[in-house]
């Protein structure tokens, strides 16, 4: 039953290893310094996506062979009909990818949809262009020849099967055939499922992109863009002409001084004048993410439960924003949003592991990784979980230090892996090499101690806090967190680099804790943002109320580091802002469709399907949200709407036509 089913199987591995190769070949010119080694090693790596893309093409005809053992010539007929059919979309758009790479220097994806829409007179453009531009003959008979090479080579598929076989053998068939199948798409036994991050195995984009499958790549972009996604980007996009939300993004973003590259194709990209908040440039950058570290429990932003009393003596040394946001309430989006200065939007809540993320960004650890920086991340748990590795060394991360990459660590959480003190002091280590080699580095460190179900490490000398309530449990994960943050700032400082290194210090989103501040549950988002380094900021430490986001973090480094270097932040230099500025922020949960726009102390919120809501902010303790008063005062409601529409517009405009980053000179 099964033996003419895995011949084909084994057909469609070959041709999409042919066809990998006729692509390198036919694009050997874009490979860069890629050496042949490297290149031939996009083949093994390559095999996840083919097995997976092959699985998918093969499992309705083996599920046809196996259940209708004696079907007749007709059904037989149409049945190899529609094969015939598969086959040469298939392979025609394996072909075709050959110009499309040359052109994008991309796989086929989400870009290949953006071509088409419903207007005939658009398709008739684009179908004129491909025409007269590309040689569309030639291919087209290299595409018909290999198909009927194709054919002839998988036709006993459609034969008749000799012998009748009962039908309890049939099942039991049918259920192994499904169990391999699961784990083929999946790409293996891991725990997530194949994404296109896993083909990124090298510092090399051109292999990267060469071990990925284009059918498996255009699938991907198919699922990730369902109708209903489509719609409500439409929706958006309809709420303010793209001319006025650019103009409108650009007035609300940029500030005095900064110079717009490019600007009639970029909504954001810009050079920014250096800021004069430190007294010397710094050497090297540490940007430290904490898990939940929410500023409800922060004692340096006025908690009384002294959960964080190492961090409240760092802030009481450096430079604390108290009315910091984390861009949503997830990590992925905290890190994505801290790194890369791009907001998580309507429908788009997860880039990094969507078809949109293999774009390159203007990234924190690209533009380092550009001016010489060594860069690396550092993480307790697994790189592959949200997509991470792929996503980010696509960005410019050049190592990953992750939690089958400790020694001896002191703690393991079976859930999430190494403790935080160990992350921190692999950190040391890590720093230490880099300086004593002259390298000038940034460090990423993600934490995740401070995380359900909180299976922290017995420390001595640390009181467990009992006076919180339901909230002990948060509140020792904070506790133990600051803890570990402690003792590596204690390790720190002994270092010779410590002088010359600016930290950054911001929760990846807080806690869903009480009151629900406005449909955003705004406490959830409530972080500590710090800038630390006593020797660069000359002694200089204070408590700023301006409203900074997560999105700020990317401009205003580089900004202290005076570097002219194009980026695209979709947040300001915190250090240049004017003091009568309030600071903004863009806030979104994940997954709901409800939008926040923070001024100072007002938020408007939003949603295509509902009304808009405008408050007035009170994040003291306790925290406050006043009646809706977008009826008493819809002048300023409406400004606010206007902000928060040009900002999605621009944002959507800049992720989905592939501009959040300037091609590489």
């Amino acid at each position: 039953m099964l033996r003419p089913v895995f011949g084909l199987f084994v057909i469609w591995l070959v041709a999409f290893q042919l066809l990998r190769g006729l692509l390198i070949i036919t694009t050997w010119s874009h490979r860069g310094g890629a050496p042949m080694p490297l290149i031939g090693l996009s083949f093994w790596h390559g095999l996840r996506f083919d097995v997976a893309t092959a699985v998918w093409l093969t499992l309705p005809f083996a599920l046809w062979r196996i259940l209708r053992a004696a079907p007749g010539r007709r059904e037989r007929g149409l049945a190899f009909a529609i094969y015939a059919l598969l086959a040469l979309a298939g392979l025609f758009a394996l072909i075709a990818e050959v110009e499309f790479y040359k052109e994008f220097q991309m796989r086929l994806g989400p870009l290949a949809y953006e071509y088409f829409s419903t207007q005939a007179e658009h398709n008739a453009i684009v179908l004129g262009m491909i025409w007269h531009g590309y040689p569309v003959v030639r291919w087209t008979l290299v595409c018909l020849a290999l198909w009927a090479v194709f054919l002839w080579a998988t036709r006993r598929l459609f034969q008749p099967a000799p012998g009748q076989v009962g039908w309890l053998p049939r099942l039991l068939v049918v259920a192994a055939l499904a169990g391999v199948a699961v784990v083929g798409i999946r790409g293996g036994l891991q725990h997530t499922p194949l994404r296109w991050g896993n083909a990124y195995f090298s510092p090399s984009t051109y292999v990267n992109q060469m071990t990925l499958n284009g059918l498996w790549s255009l699938l991907d972009s198919l699922g990730s863009h369902s109708s209903a996604t489509q719609k409500s980007t439409r929706q958006w996009q309809r709420r303010m002409p793209l001319d006025q939300a650019i103009q409108k993004v650009r007035e609300s973003i940029l500030l005095p001084g900064e110079k717009l590259v490019d600007a009639g194709k970029y909504p954001l990209l810009r050079v920014s004048p250096p800021n004069e908040a430190v007294v010397r440039r710094p050497r090297n950058v540490v940007v430290v993410i904490m898990e939940s570290f929410t500023a409800r429990f922060n004692d340096a932003l006025g908690a009384s439960l002294g959960a964080t009393p190492c961090f409240a003596a760092l802030a009481r040394e450096g430079i604390l924003f108290d009315r910091a946001f984390s861009i949503s309430t997830h990590t992925a989006q905290g890190v994505f949003a801290t790194l890369c200065s791009f907001p998580n939007l309507p429908d788009n809540d997860r880039p990094a592991k969507g078809p949109v993320g293999e774009q390159p960004f203007r990234s924190l650890p690209r533009i380092l990784q550009e001016r010489g920086f060594a860069t690396l991340f550092l993480y307790n748990g697994l790189f592959s979980w949200d997509n991470k590795e792929g996503f980010y060394r696509h960005q410019g991360v050049q190592r990953f230090i992750g939690r089958n990459d400790f020694k001896n660590p002191t703690f393991v959480d079976p859930d999430w892996g190494p403790c935080d003190f160990d992350v921190f002091n692999r950190a040391v280590e890590e720093f230490s090499a880099l300086s004593a080699g002259k390298k000038r580095f940034l460090g990423i460190i993600l934490t995740l101690s401070n995380h359900a179900p909180f299976d922290l490490p017995p420390v001595a000398g640390l009181e467990p806090i009992t006076d919180g309530g339901e909230q002990n449990k948060r509140l020792n994960g904070v506790h133990y967190a600051d803890w570990a943050l402690g003792q590596f700032m204690a390790s720190a400082r002994k270092q010779e680099w410590f002088a010359d290194t600016l930290f950054v210090f911001v929760g990846d989103h807080g806690f869903g804790i009480p009151p629900n501040l406005t449909e955003t549950s705004l406490l959830h988002m409530h972080v500590p943002l710090l800038f630390y380094g006593p020797e660069l900021f000359g002694g200089q430490h204070e408590v700023r109320h301006q409203v900074a986001s997560q999105l700020d973090i990317l401009p205003t480094v580089v900004g202290i580091l005076g570097l002219d270097t194009p980026h695209q932040a979709f947040g300001r230099d915190l250090f240049r802002l004017p003091p009568d500025d309030p600071g903004q922020a863009y806030v979104k949960r994940v997954g709901e469709p409800i939008l926040g726009w923070i001024q100072g102390d007002e938020i408007l919120t939003a949603s295509l399907d509902a009304p808009a809501h405008f408050y007035r902010l009170g994040l003291g303790f306790p925290p406050s949200a006043s009646a809706d008063l977008a009826s008493a005062q819809p002048e300023r409601a409406t400004a606010f709407s206007r902000e928060l529409d040009a900002f999605v517009v621009a944002g959507l405009h800049t992720l989905n036509r592939r501009l959040a980053s300037a091609p590489a000179r």
